[in-house]
């Protein structure tokens, strides 16, 4: 999902400046480094993404209904995922058992808007509605307060470990930790790749370990 919507940035961006957005300013590459840039000059909006994408596409493009234009074109293509085979049934089993499904993610993309989804997911937090990203404890809190269960109650599922394993563990939660299939990949364009953060084996720290999310039924 972050790598098809970063190559429709891309696209979006050739489109509307040729002229000022060659290929080496164009690639998804180039734009991660911009993005990186934009959180270092604004260190305390780096957890909002809507804002850090907003800020480099301003600075890259000199025009804000061009970065506005590009912006849209990213997240549409954000919010249409391609799911495992076998998430939405998972989903629906763990909803049926009377659980509640909630999303945390420091990205913006919005689960209870998605085709599919939306019928599954009970509640969603981001780190820009919480104020930090994981795994800083205030998204974890946020989704306690959504959820209406105490932090023993809550189960993060997850692939990264330091930021979904650990981070929950911290928040006082059980933690499964799912084994990414493709880490390089996968994360290019994701606040996991833009902190430059290395994959680490969450085999140890989480309270289980799955290799696809139907598991955690």
């Amino acid at each position: 999902m972050a790598y098809a919507a970063a190559l429709a940035l891309r696209e979006k961006l050739r489109e509307l400046c040729p002229k000022e957005v060659d290929d080496e300013k164009g690639s998804v590459e180039t734009f991660r480094t911009e993005m990186q840039a934009t959180m270092a000059e604004h260190p305390e909006k780096k957890h909002d993404f809507t804002f850090v994408r907003m800020e480099t596409l301003r600075r890259v493009t000199g025009d804000d209904s061009i970065a506005t234009q590009v912006f849209e074109a990213w997240f549409a293509q954000r919010n249409r995922p391609r799911l495992f085979t076998g998430v939405l049934d998972a989903l629906r089993a763990l909803r049926a058992a009377g659980l509640r499904v909630g999303t945390l993610t420091d990205g913006n993309s919005d689960p209870t808007t998605m085709e599919g989804l939306q019928e599954v997911v009970d509640f969603a937090v981001s780190a820009a509605d919480a104020g930090a990203a994981k795994p800083d404890e205030k998204p974890f809190r946020r989704c306690v307060e959504l959820s209406g269960f105490a932090p023993v109650e809550m189960v993060m599922v997850g692939d990264s470990a330091e930021k979904d394993v650990a981070g929950g563990k911290k928040a006082g939660w059980r933690a499964i930790w799912v084994r990414p299939p493709k880490l390089e990949r996968a994360l290019v364009g994701s606040a996991w790749d833009l902190g430059n953060a290395a994959p680490v084996d969450g085999s140890g720290l989480a309270d289980a370990v799955v290799d696809h999310v139907r598991e955690v039924e």
